[in-house]
Order: C-alpha cells, then sequence, then structure tokens
C-alpha cells in the first residue's frame, strides 16, 4: 500500500500537469478534462479519510457519467432513438433509409451553422441539435459511405463566411452586430441543391427537406409527370414559375405541360425531351402519370385522350371542383355575385368535371354545390374544413402514409361512385354530419355561419378521394369525337393512332373533389427569410402536397419517398372533443332553428304591419297596430337574447371540457405518481414492521 500511493500521487500529478498545459498547448484541449479525471481519481485513494475519499468518489463518478454519455453519443449506439410517439414521428421512415442505403453516387453535404452567438433565438438554439443528429444519422445509414456531412462554422470575417455566401445560404440578423448562417448544400457531382435556412417552425417537415435534397441530386434521370389545367399551374406568378407546388415538383420530376388540348403539344415535348416520334396518343411508358387540375370546360376530344390514356395502363390524378377560388381569381376573372352564374368571358369558370367518363363510370359529383361538413368543417364556416385522420377510412393505404392533416375550401363532394368492375378505395370522406350547399350560400358571410347549425347527423357520407382502379372499359364506343365519321371495323383496335376500346394494362384514377388544395396558400406558403421582400423558402402548411406526391411518386414506381413527406402538421386536434363540439353544436342548432323561424314570423308580422298605407302612399298606423308592434318587436328582442343564451350555454360548456382536459392532463398524473410512491412506501413499511 505504500509503494501504491507514490504512484497515485504521481499519476495524478501528470494529470493535472496535463490540465493546466492544455490552457497553452492547442493540442492536449482534446484529453485535458480526462486527464483532470484521472488525476482526482488517483487522489481519492491516496487519503485515509473516509469522508474525502467519498467526496472525491462521488464527484469523480458524476463526472464519469457525464463523459461516459458524451462517448456514447458520439458512437451509432449513442444516437439510437427510442420513438414512443403514436404516428413514429421521430423515426425515419423506410423510404428515407432506402434511398440512404441505394446511394450509389458520393453526395456532400457542407452543413452550415454559426455557433456561440450571443443573441441566437431561443427556438433555433433548440432546433440546432435536432438537425446535427439527424445529419449524423444520415451519414450512419449512408451506403458505402457515399454520405458525407461537412459541419462548418461560419464565423466572421473567415473562409467559411465567404463559402456560406457563395452557397447561397441565408444570412439571417440576430443584432446589430451578429448575423447567423444555418442552412446547408447539398451537392452530388454537378447538381447542387440549396437549403438556405432550416426554419424552426418547420422542424416536422426536416426529414423530408433533407432526403428530398439528397433524392434530387442522386437521381440519375428524373420521372415526368404531365400537368393538364386551364389555370397557370406551371407558368403564372412574378417568377413564371407557377404555383408553389409546382416549384417543389420540379425539384424531383421532370414537369411537362400538356395544356387543355392533352396531345396537341406532344410532338414539340417529344422533340425538347429527345424521347424520339411523338405518337398520337399519350404513352404510359413515358408519361406514367398526369394531374389534371380544375379541367373546366374540358373538350370531348381531351376527355377522349384521358379515355385512351387510362385503357392504356396509365394513371391520372383528377382535382375536380364546385367552385375554385383559383378559378374566380385567374386573370380577367370579374368578382363573382353571391347567388348569380358566372360571367360569360371572365375568366376561367368556377365549375369542373368529367362529364363524359364520370357518366360512363356512374359517379354523380356535385356540381355547383359544395360540401358543409359539421364535424370537420370550422365552426363559423363548416365549408371550410380540416380533415384528420378519422376522415380516412383506409388505414393501411400508402397514398394516405403519414397523412394527418388535409385543408379543402369550398370543395365539391361524390355522392355516387358506381364503377362497375373497378376496384374502389374510398380514401377520404366527409363525416356523417355533412350536406351539400349552394355556393352562393358558403360564400356570403351572413348565411354560411348559420350552416353549421343546419347540419344533421344521418347515414349519408361524401367521398372527398376515391381511388379507382383496374381494367377500365372506353367512354367512347363510337370512337374519336374528333372523326365521327370513321367506324371501328375491328371492335378492339380503333380508327387511327392505336386507339383502343378495350383495356391493354391496368389504369388508375384519382379523384379528388377539389382543385385549390394545391393552390399557394392552401398547401405552401413562402417564408420570407431576413426581412427580404421576394423569394423566400416554400413551406408547406398542410399535408395537402405531401398527399399528391405520396400519389405521384407510387404512379412512377418510387418506393422511396412515400410517407418521407408527410411529416408537416405543427398540430395534432383532440379528436373527442371534435366530437363533442360537434353533438353540442347538432343539439343547439336544432333549438336554435327553431327560435329562429319564430323570430322569423315576428318580423315577417312587422313587416305587413308596416306596408299598411294609405292612398297618398304614406304609412298608416293604428294605435292597435303600434301596439302590435312594440309587443312584436320586444318578442324579437327576447328570440335573440334566447338565441345568445343557447350560443353561451355550447361555448361555457366547450370551455369546461377544455378545462377538464388541461386539468387532468396537469394533475391526473402526478397524483398518479404519488399514489404509487405512498402505496411502495407502505408494502415497504408493513414488511419492516413484520420483520
Amino acid at each position: 500500500m505504500k509503494a501504491l500511493k507514490p504512484a497515485l500521487m504521481g499519476i495524478a500529478a501528470i494529470g493535472i500537469l496535463l490540465f493546466v498545459l492544455s490552457f497553452w498547448v492547442e493540442s492536449l484541449d482534446s484529453i485535458s478534462w480526462y486527464a483532470l479525471l484521472i488525476g482526482a481519481a488517483s487522489l481519492s485513494f491516496i487519503t485515509d479519510s473516509r469522508v474525502i475519499r467519498a467526496a472525491v468518489g462521488t464527484g469523480v463518478l458524476a463526472a464519469l457519467v457525464f463523459f461516459g454519455i458524451q462517448l456514447l453519443d458520439m458512437t451509432k449506439v449513442g444516437r439510437t432513438n427510442i420513438d414512443l410517439t403514436e404516428d413514429d414521428r421521430f423515426t425515419l421512415t423506410e423510404g428515407t433509409e432506402a434511398i440512404l442505403k441505394e446511394l450509389e453516387d458520393p453526395v456532400v453535404i457542407n452543413y452550415y451553422v454559426t455557433r456561440d452567438l450571443r443573441s441566437t433565438p431561443a427556438d433555433v438554439t433548440r432546433y440546432i441539435p435536432r438537425v446535427d443528429n439527424l445529419l449524423e444519422e444520415f451519414a450512419g445509414l449512408a451506403n458505402n459511405e457515399n454520405l458525407t456531412v461537412n459541419f462548418i462554422d461560419p464565423k466572421p470575417n473567415t473562409d467559411e463566411e465567404d463559402a456560406a455566401a457563395l452557397d447561397q445560404i441565408q444570412q439571417v440578423p440576430v443584432s446589430q452586430e451578429e448575423n447567423l448562417y444555418f442552412g446547408a448544400t447539398v451537392t452530388c457531382w454537378d447538381k447542387k441543391t440549396v437549403i438556405p435556412f432550416f426554419n424552426p417552425e418547420s422542424e416536422t417537415g426536416l426529414e423530408h427537406d433533407l432526403i428530398m435534397a439528397i433524392a434530387e441530386v442522386s437521381l440519375r434521370n428524373k420521372p415526368t409527370i404531365a400537368i393538364v389545367s386551364p389555370l397557370e399551374v406551371t407558368t403564372g406568378g412574378q417568377a413564371g414559375q407557377g404555383w408553389i407546388f409546382t416549384s417543389v415538383a420540379r425539384r424531383v420530376y421532370n414537369v411537362i405541360d400538356l395544356g387543355m388540348g392533352i396531345t396537341d403539344r406532344l410532338g414539340g415535348i417529344y422533340e425538347e425531351n429527345e424521347w424520339g416520334e411523338s405518337p398520337k396518343f399519350l404513352d404510359p411508358a413515358i408519361v406514367p402519370v398526369v394531374l389534371l387540375i380544375h379541367p373546366a370546360a374540358i373538350t370531348p376530344e381531351a376527355e377522349y385522350a384521358l379515355d385512351q390514356y387510362l385503357l392504356r395502363g396509365g394513371t391520372v390524378i383528377a382535382c375536380v371542383d364546385s367552385y375554385s377560388i383559383a378559378a374566380q381569381q385567374s386573370a380577367g376573372q370579374q368578382p363573382q355575385i353571391p347567388g348569380m352564374p358566372p360571367q360569360q368571358g371572365a375568366g376561367v369558370p368556377t365549375q369542373s368535371s368529367l362529364p363524359k367518363l364520370f357518366e360512363h363510370l356512374k359517379i354523380k359529383f356535385s356540381g355547383g354545390e359544395v360540401l358543409a361538413d359539421g364535424k370537420f368543417g370550422m365552426r363559423n364556416n363548416p365549408t371550410i374544413l380540416n380533415l384528420d385522420r378519422q376522415a380516412m377510412p383506409i388505414e393501411d393505404d400508402l397514398s394516405l402514409a403519414a397523412i394527418n392533416q388535409i385543408l379543402l375550401g369550398y370543395a365539391g363532394g361524390f355522392e355516387e361512385v358506381n364503377a362497375e368492375g373497378l376496384e374502389i378505395s374510398r380514401l377520404i370522406r366527409s363525416s356523417r354530419r355533412a350536406d351539400l350547399v349552394s355556393s352562393a350560400d358558403a360564400l356570403n358571410d351572413r348565411t354560411v355561419s348559420r350552416l353549421t347549425q343546419k347540419l344533421r347527423s344521418d347515414d349519408r357520407q361524401y367521398d372527398i378521394l376515391v381511388h379507382l382502379s383496374g381494367n377500365f372499359t372506353t367512354a367512347f364506343p363510337d370512337g374519336d369525337p374528333a372523326q365521327p365519321e370513321k367506324k371501328d371495323a375491328e371492335g378492339d383496335e380503333a380508327k387511327t393512332g392505336g386507339a383502343l376500346s378495350t383495356a391493354s394494362g391496368k389504369g388508375h384514377l384519382y379523384l379528388f373533389s377539389d382543385s385549390d388544395f394545391l393552390y399557394d396558400g392552401a398547401a405552401y406558403r413562402m417564408l420570407s427569410l431576413g426581412g427580404q421582400r421576394g423569394g423566400g423558402v416554400p413551406q408547406a402548411i398542410s399535408d395537402n402536397a405531401p398527399l399528391v406526391f405520396n400519389l405521384l411518386d407510387q404512379a412512377v414506381n418510387s418506393k422511396h419517398l412515400v410517407g418521407a413527406r408527410a411529416r408537416t402538421p405543427n398540430w395534432r386536434p383532440f379528436t373527442v372533443f371534435q366530437d363533442m363540439k360537434a353533438a353540442a353544436d347538432e343539439k343547439t342548432g336544432i333549438e336554435v332553428e327553431k327560435i329562429e323561424e319564430s323570430r322569423q314570423k315576428y318580423n315577417d308580422e312587422i313587416t305587413k304591419i308596416m306596408s299598411r298605407r294609405d292612398q297618398s302612399g304614406a304609412v298608416r298606423l293604428t294605435e292597435a297596430d303600434q301596439a302590435r308592434i312594440e309587443e312584436l318587436r320586444e318578442e324579437a328582442t327576447l328570440a335573440n337574447k334566447q338565441i345568445r343564451e343557447l350560443q353561451k350555454d355550447n361555448q361555457s360548456e366547450m370551455d369546461a371540457i377544455k378545462s377538464g382536459i388541461f386539468w387532468k392532463s396537469v394533475v391526473a398524473v402526478p397524483i398518479f405518481v404519488i399514489l404509487i410512491g405512498l402505496g411502495v412506501f407502505i408494502f415497504r413499511a408493513i414488511r419492516t414492521q413484520a420483520r
């Protein structure tokens, strides 16, 4: 023991000396604290005092735990997460892992983040470790180490700051003297994608943004999707890039605009993309999916082109509408007067459908009426729908992977879908407390607020998204409407261009009852950074676009990005509370409707009495009439008061439910823990007394 003490003292001295020297010798920084820890541990064994040993040992143990956790965090085991959330929000999707594990070319991520700023916002400070960990997890999963992440701190007046500026990383002022860089570039050979700023508000979209950037630069050939619409989906906006949805889609897909003629532009598109000679029909082998957005006033010839495309095994995502806000706001559209038909020549019509296909498939669409829902609609405007997982009855459909929130405004509804011989999947549906209302009522502020009270529960639901699949039959048995004089001689092979009357492949038709859900403001908003006007970063504000991207990925046979896109919702609705609110609104609505009928009778009688005039046209009222008017006005005032009281009672009931949920969440768990602790204490006390 005597020989051990000098050895321990030597080890302690060396450790303390290395720690002190690390303040002047930069190469010793990495081992300084470990040297001090070893020195302190050695000193604890020299003294004979148990108290000192215990005190020093406790400190050393705490330090060992701290440094052990740090070392473990640097390894793959330390970065392994245990995700206990219901929807696995913090677990990488299978699509993300597939993309990383199948990387064939080297991908480099230059990750710029300014650290140790005094004025960094608190939400950014909390968000930085999240991005750090996710990038490290990505690098650990990449195939053959084909993903390299460079962590760069662009301090002021350094080469790193110049590199961040050259890479177009957004410079965000956080004080008068300090600027923050927090973004990344993803490169693969000559392809480059920039994420100028990691916005903490879009944390749930972080995995999507990163893996989409990696997929964009690593894809050797982008799959092609076609857009058909009378709206400026691909060419609108100040920059001429179309809707924000289109700009995002171009990052992964080769987006072509077929126009409303569908086949009229094929020659030029084939030549531009070097696909060879153009056929007279739309070929699913070249264009695997067509996105049809608000096909207002579609011609029979265009419908025939889609019909032939489905027969050849193509996929059509058709977004029809009962009242399109985008069409109403289109160039040249004059303000729409509620209750009046659309003015001729005033822009794109607000209604759209596929008349020949719908007739053939026995599909009944709402036409000019819009869908109001007492459960999923806003309280003051039930035609603005916020659809959660309760509206999606098929839980295991890949199209709905991680989709939690769909926002729709003035959407229509499919009343009947009876396509014989085809498989029908009703992916999104209204509640049973829904009905179709006129667009005039939906656009009138005074009438729309009363719609919720008039909605009743029944056994009827309206389809919002339907998937039809199988071997389609033609909706044009007489052939191409552009060539009515030619007849089909064989029965299967039609007139010209290799037209078909029976299917040569399995087709897919997705039907949306709304088209505005991809419009700017419903799917995306452009986030401006650093106080700059114009430009910015697309920020998803719902799962509208991720849902369509899921469908597009399946159509182009991608097994990767399905599910990786849909981590965008920033809140989760209380579904039980929504059910309670809907039931209370329905109960109150019945009583309010009765009172409103009585109030209307009083007002009608007052109007009738006030309309009595003499021969000169002046109002003539007797004392009895005046007394009756006062009585009726009092009755109408009382009716108004009763309605307000019912609405107050309804609101009080909702507030009580909210308060109950809050206090149960805050108080119930601590009480439960305390009761368990008391139980353990009593159990141990009884066992001790028994001994």
